[in-house]
């Protein structure tokens, strides 16, 4: 790694191209030289927080489970997550209720509210020192027609659920975020964030405590059906258990026709986080006074929050952009956020990483149970993986337990694909970044000709059909 230019000046330490949560908790070989069992009752197929919740609340209830993972367990979205731990949905609540009912609609939210609450008290109960703190989110509106969306989303909200959330005026939201870029801010107060390492660490624990055996290095590469057991053929062997459960999610492969059948269901969407060093305390406070976490209204947004006691901020951007080192990517994401806080050009990097999350075509969650197959799954959390796969989890151990409070309304539903989709985004996504890129430009430089804004705003993504969440 070499040095890097960002802001005003050269840096003269490399930027790190891991995630800053390995620095505490990094990931290790788990489990890679011990001999795979032939049997058990549950093989779990992905060893980051899905397939662990799953396989932990299984085990606890007297289950023999084995999880296997291609690679050391925890290394892809559990430890490059931004850390957010929140209860939004891609889609807004006047969306759903228009595509869905409105009976289906309060049931999603009230169900994200549910996962939130389910993490804070799991992190609670198991003491996982993970640094979790319900700090609070704003949304930045980047126009006032956002803004407006965002109101109406809140009221109709209100009609129907209890939310603990409340508009801010543009005049006001200095009180809040040091940009004048923004045209008003939602707040969300219940949401926080936490250590996805340690959180990681924390689970994994958790896991082997109640007996789960862990084994990384182990490649799932055929599954086959014999009466009522699944006999998995792995890269060390073959095992056959009475449940197969797939926790794969942006790491779904292509190796067996099975993983094609999801994989074809999943967008695996890339983007950048990036850690500052320590700031002085005036910069600090001057961007987030507050130290609420800060998520702008658009498709390739940026997301901000404080980090640590160091005055460290993260920062999430850059979504769909290809940068050939973690020196260029980090340059881009102080640019992205500068055209909104001036006061953050100076940063310096400390870390910056590439990290991948799975998107679906309907913008919602999907676990349930194949009927060809009889897998039972867990995929395509879009953004929302760090609160509800623990939630998630639960729930799909239940179905497989047979017990109660196994019932969400994401079970089963249609997982939809496109036509000549295969799973492979390569050609999607800079379509994608694109369009959006268009998109933005034209609605920024509309609204700010429309209200006479008089200065350089920053022209740059968005959407108002949806939230973004990560």
């Amino acid at each position: 790694m070499a040095s890097v230019t960002v802001g005003q000046g050269e840096l003269n330490e490399s930027v790190k191209d891991y995630p800053y949560w390995w620095e505490a908790a990094p990931p290790g070989p788990v489990g890679e030289n011990d001999p795979l069992p032939p049997r058990a009752d549950v093989i779990v197929v992905g060893a980051g927080y899905s397939g662990l919740s799953v396989a932990l609340h299984l085990a606890r209830a007297g289950r023999h489970v084995v999880v296997i993972d291609q690679d050391m367990p925890g290394c892809y979205a559990s430890t490059m997550n931004f850390g957010a731990v929140h209860r939004t949905i891609r889609l807004k609540f006047t969306r759903l209720a228009e595509v869905y009912g409105i009976e289906t609609a309060t049931r999603i939210l009230s169900e994200a509210k549910a996962w939130l609450e389910f993490t804070i008290k799991f992190i609670e109960r198991e003491k996982i020192d993970c640094n979790f703190r319900r700090a609070g989110r704003v949304y930045a509106a980047h126009t006032p027609e956002a803004y407006e969306a965002l109101a109406r989303d809140l009221e109709f909200q209100q009609r129907h659920l209890p939310t603990d959330s409340f508009m801010i005026p543009r005049a006001e939201q200095h009180k809040e975020v040091g940009s004048e870029s923004y045209f008003g801010l939602q707040l969300l107060r219940d949401v926080g964030h936490l250590h996805s390492g340690r959180y990681f660490a924390g689970l994994l624990a958790r896991a082997q405590e109640a007996g789960v055996r862990v084994i990384g290095r182990t490649r799932a590469d055929a599954f086959e059906r014999q009466g009522k057991d699944h006999r998995v053929t792995t890269t060390r062997g073959v095992i056959t258990a009475k449940e197969l459960v797939l926790c794969t999610n942006a790491m779904t492969g292509t190796q067996h026709r099975l993983l094609r059948h999801f994989r074809r269901r999943l967008i695996p969407i890339h983007c950048w986080t990036f850690v500052t060093a320590p700031l002085d305390e005036a910069t600090y406070r001057s961007i987030l006074p507050t130290e609420r976490m800060v998520l702008e209204t658009l498709m390739l947004y940026t997301a901000m929050r404080p980090l640590d006691e160091e005055r460290r901020l993260i920062v999430s951007a850059q979504h769909l952009f290809e940068h050939p080192s973690a020196d260029q990517a980090a340059a881009a994401v102080v640019e992205q956020v500068a055209q909104n806080f001036p006061q953050f050009r100076n940063a310096r990097a400390s870390h910056c990483w590439r990290g991948t999350f799975a998107m679906t075509f309907d913008w919602l969650p999907h676990l349930g149970t194949d009927s060809e197959s009889g897998a039972h799954y867990l995929l395509g959390l879009v953004g929302t993986g760090v609160p509800s796969s623990g939630y998630f989890g639960w729930k799909l151990a239940n179905r497989i337990l047979g017990k109660p409070d196994s019932e969400t309304i994401f079970a089963d539903r249609p997982f939809p694909t496109r036509p000549f989709y295969t799973g492979n985004p390569a050609w999607l996504l800079p379509i994608l970044r694109g369009y959006y890129r268009r998109r933005d430009l034209r609605e920024r430089r509309r609204a700010l000709a429309r209200h006479r804004v008089q200065r350089n705003e920053p022209l740059t993504r968005t959407t108002t059909d949806s939230l973004p969440v990560h």
